[in-house]
C-alpha cells in the first residue's frame, strides 16, 4: 500500500521521538514519586522487602536511571528490557501501591508497547548506541 506521505527517510527520527518521550515520562514519574516519598512508603506493601523505604527507593532510582538512559540514547535496548520488566512488575503489584502518584495500569501497558518497539528497532538518530 502506498503511503500518503512517502518520507521513509524520517523513520529514524520517529524512533528518536519515541525514545525521548519515554525518557521524559519515566523522569516525570520518578520526580512525582520522589515528591511524595514518605506518603508512598506509608501506603506501600512490597513483598520480600522488610523496609519499604528501600523498595520505593529502588523504584525511584530505577525509573530515573532508565529515563536518563532513554534520553541520552545510551544502551537503549538494555533500557528497553529494564522498562519492560519494570512495567510488568508494576502491573503485577498494582494493588500493593495504593497511592495517587502511581499511574493507572494503562500507562504501564503503553510503556510495555513502547519498550518492545524500542527493543526491536533501536535508538534511532542522536543516540550513543552504535547502529547495527
Amino acid at each position: 500500500m502506498l503511503n500518503l506521505f512517502p518520507i521513509q527517510w524520517l523513520a529514524l527520527v520517529a524512533y528518536f521521538i519515541l525514545r525521548v518521550f519515554v525518557g521524559f515520562v519515566l523522569i516525570f514519574l520518578a520526580r512525582r514519586h520522589l515528591r511524595s516519598f514518605s506518603e508512598l512508603v506509608a501506603s506501600t506493601q512490597i513483598p520480600f522487602i522488610s523496609n519499604q523505604k528501600i523498595g520505593v527507593g529502588i523504584l525511584i532510582i530505577s525509573e530515573m536511571i532508565l529515563g536518563f538512559m532513554f534520553l541520552t540514547g545510551a544502551l537503549t535496548q538494555v533500557a528497553a528490557i529494564g522498562l519492560f520488566f519494570l512495567s510488568i512488575k508494576m502491573l503485577m503489584w498494582q494493588g500493593r501501591f495504593n497511592h495517587p502518584s502511581i499511574p493507572a495500569p494503562l500507562v504501564y501497558v503503553l510503556l510495555i508497547g513502547c519498550s518492545l518497539s524500542l527493543f526491536i528497532t533501536g535508538a534511532g538518530v542522536f543516540a550513543f548506541d552504535l547502529p547495527i
